[in-house]
């Protein structure tokens, strides 16, 4: 069920193309500017591109021989990461902008894990079964990448990635191991760690006398 939610998903993303069995095209830039190489993909493959102007840089792929239309698109989706730039899926046209704007707008966005290929921005939900998420999110908070952001929901406990599927990869597969039951063992050294760092109790310490007033000297005022 999770496998078949997963495919679906990276199908309805490339489905856009109409990919042909024996269309292929030539994926080897040498420095060639991104922007090129989104045209000559577009050309090969039909599909419809806005792109923001922002979009520019270079890269270089380089492999020899033809590939289909599908993988020249996951040769171009990581291009096109490499350089802070992602692609987001509107009707039958693909746009393409910064990483970060991508984030706010229409994204996948699923408790599935998503799949590897093509490289892309995803909203990805996941729940925490064995530990707290508002504890989670102060201890794993180096995980997103620097275009990747993640916010905790509390009330269901679950964290919010937004990031690519590259690094989302990697977070589930950190987080498999993290969101476990705690050792017995392991949770008596954590207490006893605890325990050997907290501060040793105050004890009383009774305030410092008032300082001694000088008694006045009063004169006598006796009458002769």
């Amino acid at each position: 069920m999770k496998m078949s939610a997963v495919l679906v998903g990276f199908i309805s993303f490339l489905s856009l193309s109409v990919f042909a069995a024996d269309t292929k095209m030539k994926m080897y830039f040498n420095n060639e500017e991104i922007v090129k190489i989104i045209e000559k993909y577009s050309k090969a493959s039909g599909q419809k591109f806005v792109v923001d102007p922002g979009v520019r840089g270079r890269v270089s792929i380089f492999i020899q021989e033809e590939v289909t239309i599908e993988d020249a698109f996951n040769q171009l989706s990581s291009a096109l990461a490499i350089n802070g730039f992602g692609i987001s899926k509107q009707g039958d046209t693909m746009v393409v902008k910064t990483g970060r704007n991508i984030q706010r707008d229409l994204i996948e966005v699923s408790t599935q894990r998503p799949s590897l290929k093509p490289e892309r921005m995803y909203s990805w939900i996941y729940t925490f079964k064995n530990i707290s998420a508002e504890s989670a999110i102060r201890d794993l908070r180096i995980l997103p990448s620097k275009d990747g952001e993640m916010n905790v929901h509390s009330a269901t406990n679950q964290i919010i990635f937004s990031d690519w599927t590259s690094n989302l990869n990697r977070i589930a597969d950190v987080l498999k191991e993290v969101d476990k039951k705690p050792d017995p063992e392991i949770a008596k050294i954590i207490e006893s760690s605890k325990k050997d760092h907290r501060p040793p109790p105050m004890k009383g310490i009774n305030p410092p006398p008032p300082p001694k007033m000088e008694k006045q000297k009063v004169e006598d005022s006796a009458t002769e």
